[in-house]
């Protein structure tokens, strides 16, 4: 089986598991936006994003670091010192910013809710941070699907939670109580899965430890920039505007947190192979390997922009109910941004490959302050939408920035022919399942996605020779 055809049947089973993750995801976000609305929502949110912040400082570049060591890893005992070493240092970081979170929490101005709501969410955050670090496992094995797996059966625990108390009566402590208990189901069964790979223990190596800190502080610097850009916007948002706002912005921003998985998911399975190629100097291979995954996210981003421009309105509204209407075209803007942020997972996890995370410090930390003096600026004054257009922007940046590095240090060229071949499809699709807007959204969806993919194929966007080597290739 070739390494197309590897990646492809993995990546089918996420898509697979993912579009029903999305259905359950959407199911769920109904049942606790109904439940809580505006303003309940908005302190939902507030915990969310300020739990997030700190679960994003405990990874420490861990992950990235480890899927790059065990990539590399000579047999089985050194990956396996890898793993366990590597996993004792996120426990204990976990444990740590457990501790920050209670302290940290008092000094904001927010409700005794979100103070008391922080608490109950916590569980959530340490059992997921232990659960992506043993993601870079299956990543190396191209074994996502049963990540996915776990994923999908957390979705589903959590929905049954959720729709128990929209029945019988809910409040927002037992929601985020409710979460805590699925993630730590969820890490139960990863473990199980990990069994096939090795035997998990808590190790000691000091030296190691020096050895994983020296090579992944560019990555933990990288990751606290990539917190202040990416997270900050809620934060400053739900300390200047009122709850109800903050509740209008963080349901749009759940859709593109869900859509922005899948580059992460999927890149952590190329990560690998482009490592490979670039520490046995075969440059041919590693730009061809580019291309193409350039070449996928062209078209899967795309048909996902226009989807959304073509229902967001109504989409929010069956999602989140009539209370959030004005959520639509809220995600109508950060729908570009998640379509920057495919592109930049992309540029950045390769930027991981050719080991050029330093020089993307400078690039994080500018794009960073730019993101920090846009919110404070925009958002007191445009709520919402400043926090959303400076969010647009500041993705974007960064996948520049990411593409500049790339370009600096391989000289590589991006082709740019299915990218252009898949926006002329998709506005064609657009303009044309814009006169059903009428009807029901899945069918102007169904009508907007076949139109994009006969358009494609007329095109001739992809050849027969790259649709050999993914379904056929032995």
């Amino acid at each position: 089986m070739s390494t197309a055809n590897k990646i492809f049947t993995n990546t089918l089973w996420q898509v697979v598991i993912r579009i029903v993750n999305v259905f359950i995801g959407v199911f769920s976000l109904a049942l606790v936006t109904r439940m809580l609305g505006q303003v309940g929502f908005g302190y939902y949110t507030t915990i969310f994003a300020f739990v997030q912040i700190f679960a994003i400082l405990a990874d420490l570049g861990l992950y990235m670091a480890m899927l790059r060591e065990i990539s590399s890893a000579k047999d089985k005992e050194s990956e396996n010192k890898i793993i366990n070493n590597i996993f004792t240092i996120r426990i204990l970081s976990s444990f740590l910013m457990l501790v920050l979170i209670v302290v940290a929490i008092q000094f904001f101005p927010y409700d005794k809710v979100v103070k008391t709501g922080v608490i109950f969410f916590m569980g959530t955050f340490f059992f997921q941070t232990l659960i992506t670090t043993l993601t870079a496992v299956f990543s190396k094995y191209l074994d996502m699907a049963k990540v996915a797996l776990v994923d999908f059966a957390n979705k589903i625990l959590y929905a049954g939670f959720l729709l128990y108390l929209f029945v019988y009566g809910f409040s927002l402590k037992a929601i985020l109580l409710g979460n805590s208990f699925t993630m730590a189901v969820s890490f139960i069964l990863l473990l199980l899965f990990f069994k096939r790979y090795g035997r998990l223990s808590l190790s000691w190596d000091f030296g190691y430890w020096k050895i994983v800190f020296k090579r992944s502080w560019p990555l933990a610097i990288t990751v606290v920039l990539n917190l202040l850009y990416f997270k900050a916007d809620t934060l400053v948002l739900s300390v200047y505007r009122p709850p109800a706002e903050v509740g209008l912005y963080g349901a749009p921003y759940r859709v593109l947190e869900v859509m922005a998985t899948f580059p992460h998911m999927f890149m952590s399975l190329i990560l690998p192979i482009f490592t490979a190629h670039w520490i046995a100097k075969k440059s041919q291979e590693l730009k061809q390997s580019f291309q193409y995954n350039f070449d996928f996210f062209s078209i899967l981003s795309v048909a996902m922009l226009f989807s959304i421009w073509l229902v967001s309105r109504p989409l929010m509204i069956k999602l989140a109910g009539p209370d959030f209407a004005l959520s639509g075209p809220i995600l109508d803007i950060l729908i570009v941004a998640t379509v920057g942020i495919f592109f930049g997972t992309l540029f950045i996890y390769m930027v991981v490959a050719i080991d050029a995370q330093k020089q993307m410090i400078k690039y994080f930390f500018f794009a960073a302050v730019i993101a920090l003096v846009g919110y404070f600026i925009f958002i007191p004054i445009y709520s919402y939408w400043g926090a959303a257009y400076m969010t647009l922007f500041v993705e974007w940046l960064i996948t520049f920035f990411a593409w500049r590095v790339v370009y600096k240090n391989t000289s590589l060229r991006v082709n740019l022919k299915v990218f252009y071949k898949s926006l002329l499809a998709g506005a064609i699709a657009f303009f044309v399942a814009k006169m059903f807007g009428a009807y029901n959204i899945i069918f102007v969806l169904l009508v907007s996605w076949l139109l994009y993919l006969v358009v494609l194929a007329l095109l001739k966007t992809v050849s027969r020779a790259q649709l050999k080597n993914i379904f056929l290739a032995k």
